[in-house]
């Protein structure tokens, strides 16, 4: 009698083994599209893979199984236009019933939870740019007509309401889902081509927030892993932008440099205190350097009598090119270097990675402002002295 309950027993757990499901499958109906290829493709970090395809008949009926061990993204699209995103976890049964002419319009989605948080995301996205292009389409009817000054600015606020309001809604999505998959998804969406909706920058607290949060839940995932590279990058340069900015950052009293002039005289940068001076860092072989010279003379000639004075750094290795490019370009003020080209003191104390560069200084040295070139120098100029 033991005998046959262990076979029974036997009997029960390989019938349940049996019934778990080894694959993974998307299923379900696609209308409107008789005759169309449509294709399943893994959607990995730098490429698309394509796994699988069917030519849909006028029932629009298909199905695919794969195999993951982890949850992936996936996509179902007939082309590169017309597609709907999917989050699909290991042995996940999904059903996906839509329109062919557009697939990403209001589907139907069962058993994929995390799918369905990809279409609320994407519903949103496209209800926010159809408003947007609405108020585009509208300021185009008006090129050419009276009306159009009129509304510009009316339709310039209405749009950074519509931007603002999806952009609070997407900041919304990422705390209530950081521990999704979709919200990798929130982090990246664009609202027009190349503008983000949010960016690392001005929304780090979201991007460390899905970091920190998809790092504990999925850390074997490329995804993931991806953006975690990513964040750990945007803190280093923005650790070294704070260092940076500790030595030579607005407000800070600018390192005095020494140097000799091309007649071998000693001229320290602090011996101009008093004066508002434009510490510039140029050499006679770069071109952008020499164009903006011009633009230096300008301002000397109109400023210098009322306080203003260039402490120019040359970062060249000859004295003879550098001489003859302050005589070339007429350039009446103050000159120094060491003719060490990239290894000058002054350049690695001031983190100078490139030319032309420069700080602009009050009259007690503090730093006011960067890089200053063209119109935006002579406008900080006429502010100051005018």
């Amino acid at each position: 009698m033991k005998r046959i309950l262990w076979f029974l027993i036997l009997a029960l757990v390989v019938i349940s083994c049996e019934s778990e499901p080894e694959f993974f499958t998307i299923s379900g109906e696609i209308t409107n599209a008789n005759g169309e290829k449509l294709y399943l493709v893994e959607l990995q970090t730098n490429t698309v893979v394509f796994l699988d395809s069917i030519i849909l008949n006028d029932e629009g009926v298909f199905s695919f199984k794969g195999q993951t061990d982890i949850p992936k993204f996936y996509a179902l699209r007939t082309s590169p236009d017309n597609y709907i995103t999917l989050i699909v976890s290991p042995f996940e049964q999904i059903v996906v019933k839509t329109d062919g002419e557009n697939i990403a319009n209001n589907p139907i989605i069962e058993g994929s939870p995390e799918s369905h948080k990809i279409m609320v995301l994407r519903s949103k996205l496209d209800e926010s740019v159809k408003k947007l292009d609405s108020l585009g389409l509208y300021y185009r009817s008006l090129i050419g007509t009276r009306e159009i000054n009129k509304v510009r600015d009316s339709l310039n606020v209405l749009s950074r309401e519509i931007i603002s309001e999806h952009t609070n809604f997407t900041k919304e999505f990422v705390k209530n889902n950081s521990n999704s998959l979709a919200s990798l998804m929130a982090l990246y969406q664009q609202i027009a081509p190349r503008l983000y909706v949010l960016n690392p920058t001005d929304d780090l607290e979201y991007f460390t927030l899905v970091d920190s949060s998809l790092m504990l839940k999925h850390p074997e995932s490329e995804a993931v892993k991806a953006l975690h590279t990513q964040m750990e990058e945007i803190k280093r340069q923005m650790k070294a932008e704070n260092e940076l900015n500790n030595i030579v950052g607005i407000g800070i009293t600018a390192p005095d440099i020494i140097l000799r002039n091309p007649k071998d005289d000693t001229i320290a940068l602090s011996s101009l205190k008093g004066k508002y001076v434009l510490l510039d860092f140029w050499a006679s072989w770069c071109r952008p350097c020499r164009v903006e010279n011009s633009n230096l003379v300008n301002n000397y000639k109109k400023y210098n009598e009322k306080g203003f004075e260039i402490y120019q750094v040359s970062l060249d290795k000859k004295k003879e090119s550098w001489i003859s490019a302050i005589e070339s370009d007429q350039l009446t003020w103050v000159h120094v270097s060491d003719l060490q080209y990239w290894n000058s003191a002054a350049a690695k104390l001031y983190q100078v990675q490139a030319i032309p560069a420069n700080f602009l200084l009050d009259k007690n040295g503090k730093i006011i402002a960067k890089n200053l070139r063209g119109d935006a120098l002579e406008a900080k100029l006429s502010e100051i002295f005018d």
